[in-house]
Order: structure tokens, then sequence, then C-alpha cells
């Protein structure tokens, strides 16, 4: 079985903000042939209350909402398999050349960004492939029913330990040597090519008008890091 053509992606509700709808429709050009998903507060809980009622309950509790939208996107994808995709991210190609071959494939960010965070690497959830009850996906969603980490003081590194992508850093070097699970991880340049501090509105402008900076010549997309949940 491939990765089914499915495109998932979340907001609170059916109206998308206005600066994200050009990157939407991005991926609804760029993949016709494919099905578009945008999953609602709402279909979450009905989602969840349908096929994964035993996760409500820490799904309610969580302290920060973007923890609920992190868990989401990770059931969503073990159920019905396809790619998650974070409102702010743009895409320039076709994505499906990058995530075959894989049962799950997921992004590796750019090395400035494990740098600040004194890590060896980051894998992102800002963009995930699977196909459906994937062996690895299945592991990110046991991770959130019993989580190996519960107590820090920051509350950004609280949401990217339980439910992002530190959390899903951490399990993949864990299990990075099981073949069986066939993960792909895709370098930095196909996805996340530039910085955060990179990032700025003539940039933004320039991609609007197909004016594509050399720096992106590989890329299939790109992650704007709107983040409006960072404090």
């Amino acid at each position: 079985m491939e990765i089914p053509k499915i495109i998932h992606q979340t907001w609170k509700d059916e109206t998308i903000p206005e600066q994200f709808v050009d990157s939407v429709n991005s991926w609804k050009n760029l993949h016709q042939d494919w099905k578009y998903l945008l999953w609602t507060d709402e279909m979450n809980i009905n989602f969840l209350e349908t096929h994964f009622p035993d996760f409500l309950d820490t799904y309610h509790k969580y302290e920060s909402h973007i923890q609920r939208v992190d868990a989401i996107r990770y059931f969503i994808l073990y159920k019905f398999g396809g790619v998650y995709v974070d409102l702010d991210f743009h895409c320039f190609k076709n994505i499906l050349p990058i995530i075959k071959d894989g049962d799950c494939a997921f992004g590796l960010e750019h090395s400035s960004h494990s740098s600040v965070h004194e890590k060896e690497m980051i894998i992102s959830n800002a963009i995930m492939a699977s196909k459906p009850e994937a062996g690895f996906m299945r592991l990110l969603c046991d991770e959130l029913f019993h989580p190996s980490v519960s107590s820090f003081e920051d509350k950004n590194n609280m949401i990217l330990e339980t439910t992002g992508p530190f959390m899903l850093t951490r399990l993949y070097e864990k299990h990075r040597d099981d073949v069986t699970l066939n993960v792909k991880i895709i370098e930095a340049e196909y996805l996340y090519p530039l910085t955060k501090d990179e990032i700025n509105q003539e940039l933004l402008t320039n991609i609007k008008n197909n004016v594509i900076n050399d720096q992106l010549k590989n890329a299939y997309a790109l992650h704007y890091y709107w983040g409006s949940w960072w404090n």
C-alpha cells in the first residue's frame, strides 16, 4: 500500500484566515487528484469519540490548545494515512516524490534550529506523511497515552516535549534502528530550507509573485513559522 493521496489540515472552524489562503491553495493546485480535508475542532472531537474514545480525557485535559492540535494529527494519520500539513506551509511541487518508499515520512528542520536547542536534530511535525496504521505512527499515538516526560518549567518546552517536534524526535531516536518501521527522514533542503529568522515579508511577497529564492531551488515546500502559539 502506498501513502494515500489525502491532504489533511486543521483549523478551529471552516473559515481559513486570509494569511493562509494562498498556502492552502498551493497544496490544492499542485495535488488536484488528491482528496483535501480540513479538520475543525468539532470534527476532531467527533473523530476521537468515534475512533479513539479512550484518548478524549487526555485530549480535553491538555494545558494548551496547541497540544490538542498536535495530538490530533498523529491519530488522523494513523487512522486514515495521507499527508498532514500545517496551514503556514507553502507548496512548490507535488510532494509525492519525496514521501514515497516509506511507511512514514518526516522532514528535518534546518540545522540552525537544532543548534539553538542543543540537539542533534529536530524532526518537525508541521508536515508528516503516513500509511494507515503505520507502526511508527502507532508509537507516537501510544506516547500520547503514556507520555515519558511530564514536568517542565517552560511552557514552550513542555509543548515541544509532550506533543510536538521534540517528542517526535525523541521517539525516532529511540527506534531509528528498527528497519521494520520503515521511517523516511527528508533532508532540510526539501521542506525546511530556511530558518525562521530568514523568512520575512519580502520573501513572502516574492513567493506570492512566483519569484523563488535560490535557497529554495530544491524545496518542495516551505514552512513560514507563523507559530501563533509560541510565547
